[in-house]
């Protein structure tokens, strides 16, 4: 098989059918308002980019149970993500660092980002982030900073990777690049925000437990692994795909030896491990003080599903 020749491992097929709502009732609604205010608002080669991202069909799946208000914040927050990327995806770490931290900071406080001249700040700093912090419960909000600062931090980590891994003889491991990506694929505050929607008041010491945040952790294994994948033919013309689990399994001494097809497999196969553990982590959920815990704990496993 030629080198530039795969077929993509079909994930979907093997994943659990979500339960309740499929998708948001209020999705169209959504839709609408949201790319209006993309066409009124953002400039037109950077609407283009979001349009193909379909992030008003991805908030109506993943939130199906949102409020209008709420899911009109989700997707400000997808677009601040997406954002985020582009302020650090093609540049050097330094570059990353200093717009990384400014991105978190204005997230925080959305003064900081007044009178800024990037067009991405600014909007952040007028709508964007108001908007969110207005919708998002405040039980949930500090939790939903911090999963973000490390989103940032991760990312600038992400960066200084991308330019060692511009080294032909640069060596990657599977393990620590796992590990790494849980916390860069920007999703783990999306958590956040599936616990707030749900209205779901989870202490720490309940979402600290060990099965309980395995279960967490084996979800992001499944997003990134299946958004690595499915995205890895855009990432190699855009920049390499130099943070892609595909590379990362060519330059891994374990594993260098697959072909393209192989690592896909590969791939698949890591997918396959993570829903197998997510799966038995849902199973062995424990139980906790009262019945509304333990009702909560389940809702949130319901959640990680969608």
């Amino acid at each position: 098989m030629p080198s530039r020749v795969y077929h993509l491992p079909k994930l979907l097929s093997v994943c659990p059918q979500k339960t309740g709502f499929i998708i948001n009732p209020g999705f169209k609604e959504a839709k609408d308002g949201y790319e209006r205010w993309v066409k009124d608002t953002i400039g037109y080669s950077f609407s283009i980019e979001i349009s193909k991202a379909e992030m008003p069909l991805l908030a109506a799946l993943a939130w199906p149970q949102a409020s209008s208000k709420e899911l009109r914040a989700i997707l400000d927050y997808m677009t601040i993500s997406f954002m985020l990327e582009e302020l650090t995806d093609r540049c050097s770490s330094e570059v990353a660092k200093n717009n990384s931290e400014l991105w978190i900071d204005v997230l925080q406080d959305p003064q900081v980002g007044k009178g800024h001249r990037h067009p991405f700040i600014k909007l952040m700093s007028k709508q964007m982030a108001a908007r969110l912090k207005d919708a998002v419960d405040p039980y949930h909000w500090p939790e939903f900073i911090q999963s973000n600062a490390e989103f940032a931090k991760n990312t600038i980590q992400e960066a200084l990777d991308r330019e060692a891994s511009k080294d032909i003889t640069a060596t990657r491991c599977i393990a620590s690049y796992m590990i790494m990506r849980r916390e860069t694929i920007g999703t783990r505050p999306c958590f956040t925000l599936m616990r707030s929607t749900g209205r779901l008041y989870l202490p720490k010491h309940v979402l600290q437990h060990l099965v309980v945040a395995e279960m967490e952790n084996n979800a992001l294994d499944m997003v990134y692994i299946a958004n690595d994948i499915y995205s890895f033919k855009k990432e190699r013309g855009d920049n390499g795909a130099l943070n892609n689990i595909i590379t990362v399994i060519h330059k891994d001494p374990t594993t260098q030896y697959l072909d393209l097809q192989e690592r896909f497999n590969h791939a698949g196969k890591l997918f396959h491990v993570a829903l197998d553990r997510f799966s038995t982590c849902r199973d062995a959920l424990p139980s906790f003080d009262d019945e509304e815990t333990n009702r909560q704990v389940a809702a949130f496993s319901d959640g990680l599903m969608d």
